[in-house]
Protein backbone atom coordinates (compact mmCIF):
# COMPACT_ATOMS: atom_id res chain seq x y z
CA UNK A 1 0.00 0.00 0.00
CA UNK A 2 2.43 2.42 0.87
CA UNK A 3 4.18 1.96 -2.92
CA UNK A 4 -0.30 3.15 -3.98
CA UNK A 5 0.13 5.64 -1.34
CA UNK A 6 3.32 7.26 -2.95
CA UNK A 7 2.04 7.24 -6.36
CA UNK A 8 -1.55 9.11 -4.99
CA UNK A 9 1.09 11.80 -3.42
CA UNK A 10 2.93 12.02 -6.43
CA UNK A 11 0.45 12.11 -8.96
CA UNK A 12 -1.71 14.80 -6.16
CA UNK A 13 2.09 16.73 -5.81
CA UNK A 14 2.43 16.31 -10.28
CA UNK A 15 -1.19 18.04 -10.63
CA UNK A 16 -0.34 20.56 -8.24
CA UNK A 17 2.58 21.80 -9.61
CA UNK A 18 0.72 21.52 -13.07
CA UNK A 19 -1.66 23.45 -11.97
CA UNK A 20 0.45 26.08 -10.21
CA UNK A 21 2.35 26.56 -13.49
CA UNK A 22 -0.70 27.10 -15.39
CA UNK A 23 -2.17 29.72 -13.14
CA UNK A 24 1.37 31.46 -13.04
CA UNK A 25 1.92 31.44 -16.87
CA UNK A 26 -1.36 32.68 -17.24
CA UNK A 27 -1.32 35.79 -14.57
CA UNK A 28 2.29 36.17 -16.53
CA UNK A 29 0.29 36.27 -19.74
CA UNK A 30 -2.05 38.51 -18.53
CA UNK A 31 0.63 40.93 -16.81
CA UNK A 32 2.22 40.86 -20.05
CA UNK A 33 -1.09 41.85 -21.95
CA UNK A 34 -1.46 45.50 -19.13
CA UNK A 35 2.25 46.15 -19.88
CA UNK A 36 1.17 46.50 -23.76
CA UNK A 37 -1.87 47.91 -23.25
CA UNK A 38 0.01 50.41 -20.74
CA UNK A 39 2.44 51.09 -23.62
CA UNK A 40 0.21 51.45 -26.35
CA UNK A 41 -2.26 54.26 -24.08
CA UNK A 42 0.77 55.98 -22.93
CA UNK A 43 2.07 55.94 -26.53
CA UNK A 44 -1.58 57.24 -27.91
CA UNK A 45 -1.81 59.44 -25.25
CA UNK A 46 1.43 61.47 -26.17
CA UNK A 47 -0.09 61.60 -29.59
CA UNK A 48 -3.37 63.33 -28.44
CA UNK A 49 -0.84 65.70 -26.44
CA UNK A 50 0.92 66.47 -29.55
CA UNK A 51 -2.67 67.18 -31.09
CA UNK A 52 -3.86 69.49 -29.30
CA UNK A 53 -0.65 71.21 -28.77
CA UNK A 54 -0.73 71.61 -33.12
CA UNK A 55 -4.45 72.24 -32.59
CA UNK A 56 -3.71 75.25 -30.18
CA UNK A 57 -1.46 76.56 -32.26
CA UNK A 58 -3.55 76.81 -35.22
CA UNK A 59 -5.83 78.38 -32.94
CA UNK A 60 -4.37 81.24 -32.30
CA UNK A 61 -2.59 81.54 -35.39
CA UNK A 62 -6.10 81.74 -36.93
CA UNK A 63 -7.33 84.29 -34.50
CA UNK A 64 -4.72 86.51 -35.48
CA UNK A 65 -5.83 85.88 -39.12
CA UNK A 66 -9.17 87.03 -38.03
CA UNK A 67 -8.12 89.86 -36.34
CA UNK A 68 -5.94 91.12 -39.21
CA UNK A 69 -8.25 90.77 -41.57
CA UNK A 70 -11.27 92.39 -39.04
CA UNK A 71 -8.78 95.53 -38.61
CA UNK A 72 -7.71 95.19 -42.57
CA UNK A 73 -11.72 95.71 -43.50
CA UNK A 74 -12.31 98.22 -40.69
CA UNK A 75 -9.23 100.79 -41.70
CA UNK A 76 -11.28 100.37 -45.08
CA UNK A 77 -14.53 101.61 -43.42
CA UNK A 78 -12.60 104.49 -41.95
CA UNK A 79 -11.06 105.02 -45.59
CA UNK A 80 -13.86 105.14 -47.39
CA UNK A 81 -15.96 107.67 -44.95
CA UNK A 82 -12.66 109.78 -45.13
CA UNK A 83 -12.22 109.74 -48.83
CA UNK A 84 -15.79 110.63 -48.87
CA UNK A 85 -14.82 113.95 -46.89
CA UNK A 86 -12.19 114.50 -49.67
CA UNK A 87 -9.35 112.68 -47.87
CA UNK A 88 -6.43 112.01 -50.05
CA UNK A 89 -3.72 110.94 -48.18
CA UNK A 90 -3.61 107.11 -46.31
CA UNK A 91 -4.15 106.59 -42.39
CA UNK A 92 -0.77 106.45 -41.72
CA UNK A 93 -0.54 110.12 -42.81
CA UNK A 94 -3.35 110.72 -39.84
CA UNK A 95 -0.95 109.07 -37.45
CA UNK A 96 2.22 111.29 -38.56
CA UNK A 97 0.40 114.34 -38.19
CA UNK A 98 -0.66 113.69 -34.52
CA UNK A 99 3.15 112.67 -33.77
CA UNK A 100 3.67 116.33 -35.04
CA UNK A 101 1.44 117.37 -32.26
CA UNK A 102 3.12 116.62 -28.72
CA UNK A 103 1.16 119.85 -27.10
CA UNK A 104 -2.14 118.00 -27.11
CA UNK A 105 -0.52 115.92 -24.30
CA UNK A 106 -2.39 118.19 -21.33
CA UNK A 107 0.23 116.55 -18.85
CA UNK A 108 4.13 117.62 -18.33
CA UNK A 109 6.81 115.39 -18.85
CA UNK A 110 8.47 114.38 -15.35
CA UNK A 111 12.86 114.02 -14.20
CA UNK A 112 13.69 116.03 -17.86
CA UNK A 113 11.50 114.08 -20.10
CA UNK A 114 9.39 115.30 -23.10
CA UNK A 115 5.77 113.90 -23.53
CA UNK A 116 5.19 112.78 -26.81
CA UNK A 117 3.70 109.83 -29.08
CA UNK A 118 6.65 108.02 -30.25
CA UNK A 119 5.54 104.86 -31.24
CA UNK A 120 3.21 104.25 -34.73
CA UNK A 121 1.42 100.86 -33.35
CA UNK A 122 0.58 103.17 -30.25
CA UNK A 123 -1.65 105.50 -32.01
CA UNK A 124 -4.82 103.36 -33.09
CA UNK A 125 -7.63 105.48 -35.50
CA UNK A 126 -10.66 104.23 -34.33
CA UNK A 127 -13.45 105.87 -36.63
CA UNK A 128 -13.03 108.96 -39.31
CA UNK A 129 -13.67 111.11 -36.60
CA UNK A 130 -11.38 109.56 -33.32
CA UNK A 131 -8.81 108.78 -32.16
CA UNK A 132 -6.58 106.86 -29.16
CA UNK A 133 -3.33 107.12 -28.83
CA UNK A 134 -0.63 106.34 -26.04
CA UNK A 135 1.74 108.61 -25.06
CA UNK A 136 4.94 108.90 -22.25
CA UNK A 137 8.13 111.18 -21.63
CA UNK A 138 10.36 108.01 -20.45
CA UNK A 139 9.00 107.47 -17.06
CA UNK A 140 5.32 108.30 -16.95
CA UNK A 141 2.60 107.73 -19.82
CA UNK A 142 -0.78 108.14 -20.44
CA UNK A 143 -3.52 107.89 -23.26
CA UNK A 144 -5.71 110.35 -25.16
CA UNK A 145 -9.04 110.21 -26.80
CA UNK A 146 -9.24 112.67 -29.86
CA UNK A 147 -11.49 114.03 -32.31
CA UNK A 148 -9.94 114.87 -35.55
CA UNK A 149 -11.36 116.37 -38.66
CA UNK A 150 -10.18 116.68 -42.08
CA UNK A 151 -11.08 120.07 -44.01
CA UNK A 152 -8.84 121.01 -47.25
CA UNK A 153 -5.83 118.52 -46.33
CA UNK A 154 -5.29 120.03 -43.37
CA UNK A 155 -6.12 117.78 -40.26
CA UNK A 156 -7.40 119.85 -36.43
CA UNK A 157 -6.94 117.93 -33.41
CA UNK A 158 -9.48 118.31 -30.04
CA UNK A 159 -8.96 116.24 -27.06
CA UNK A 160 -11.70 114.77 -25.86
CA UNK A 161 -10.30 113.02 -22.67
CA UNK A 162 -6.63 111.86 -21.18
CA UNK A 163 -5.52 109.99 -18.19
CA UNK A 164 -2.18 109.12 -16.53
CA UNK A 165 -1.28 105.46 -16.01
CA UNK A 166 -1.06 104.64 -12.17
Amino acid sequence: MKSKERIIWIGSLVVILFVSLFIVFQYQSKFNNLEQEETSLSNHNTQLQQQNSDYATQIVELKSKIEKFEVANYDKTTMLELQRKGFTGQLQDIVVDLKMHPELIPFKGVLGGTMGFYGDNDIHILTNRWVFAYFQDGHISGHLLLRYNINSGSISWEVIDSYLDV
